[in-house]
């Protein structure tokens, strides 16, 4: 179990008219994470699942709080997302020890963390109805 290790979630980014949106996602293990000596976040990357999207820039903001007993800290956040980047890490901004961030979950069997997405969208960008779903990348590495 020690070592690096990744995980992939989604969430879908719709827009609203007061150019804000809201998702999220959860990821779960089986492994107890109190098994291990400790858990680090290495990176979380974000990827427009939609090839008709060229980047990123309609995400003005986005913020992601992992959420424990309707208690949110925040993990990481990007303010401005790069020109032309389909694949975009956000800023990490929670460096400490991830595990209290699972909770045991029956309903999977195993060890849940939920994550909230928030920000703002451009709305001078063109973002379809229907909104456009993101490809959460997770990097964790196992102590």
């Amino acid at each position: 179990m020690a070592g690096e290790h990744e995980a992939e979630t989604k969430f879908l980014v719709k827009p609203t008219s007061q150019s804000e949106f809201s998702g999220w996602s959860e990821v779960s293990v089986s492994q107890d994470p109190n098994s291990v000596d400790g858990a680090k976040l290495m990176f979380i990357r974000l990827e427009a699942r939609d090839d008709n999207v060229p980047d990123l820039t309609f995400i003005k903001s986005i913020t992601a709080e992992a959420v424990v007993d309707d208690v949110p800290t925040v993990v990481a956040r990007k303010t401005r997302m790069p020109t032309g980047e389909r694949i975009v890490p956000l800023d990490r901004v929670y460096h400490d020890d991830i595990r209290k961030f699972f909770y045991a979950d029956e309903e999977n069997d195993g060890y849940t963390v939920h994550v909230d997405w928030h920000g703002e969208i451009d709305l001078t960008k063109t973002i379809p109805p229907e909104g456009v779903w993101m490809k959460v990348l997770v990097g964790v590495r196992i102590e």
